[in-house]
């Protein structure tokens, strides 16, 4: 089964940026999840700083049932993104490194929120790996 992960705005400077973000680079971590995802899972990743980046992409990938997305920054900003989100059809699994709710007030609202069908936040790279979980769990009959 094929799945996307989505990566933000500075998500590439994973091992670069404040410790609550990640000892790891995002290299380090993609080969952690496809080594988690023990081959179940065919991982379509994409990483762009870029916002219309991420819209186009998202839109050339509509069909995918599961879309991971780790916005960054433009979970506090994009409209844009949102609106691309809401045509997004699949099952939407919003991860946060950090925990947005106990950072600067105006990183505690995620407007990506609005149409994510799970939020991971606060459980550092975990948050990648749990979501794997649930994919790998979906019950499909719903």
């Amino acid at each position: 089964m094929k799945i996307i992960l989505i990566n933000g705005p500075n998500l590439n400077f994973l091992k670069k940026r404040e410790k609550i973000y990640s000892n790891f680079s995002f290299k380090k971590i993609k080969k952690k999840i496809i080594f988690y995802s023990k081959n179940k899972l065919k991982i379509i990743f994409f990483n762009s700083n870029c916002e219309g980046k991420i819209i186009n992409f998202i839109q050339k990938n509509l069909n995918i049932k599961f879309l991971l997305i780790n916005p960054g920054a433009y979970s506090h900003t994009s409209i844009a993104l949102l609106d691309c989100l809401k045509v997004y059809k699949g099952v939407l699994i919003e991860i946060h490194i950090s925990n947005i709710y106990n950072r600067d007030f105006f990183r505690k609202n995620s407007l990506i929120s609005l149409r994510s069908n799970l939020i991971i936040s606060g459980m550092g790279i975990q948050g990648y790996f749990h979501s794997i979980d649930y994919i790998i769990n979906y019950d499909y009959r719903n």
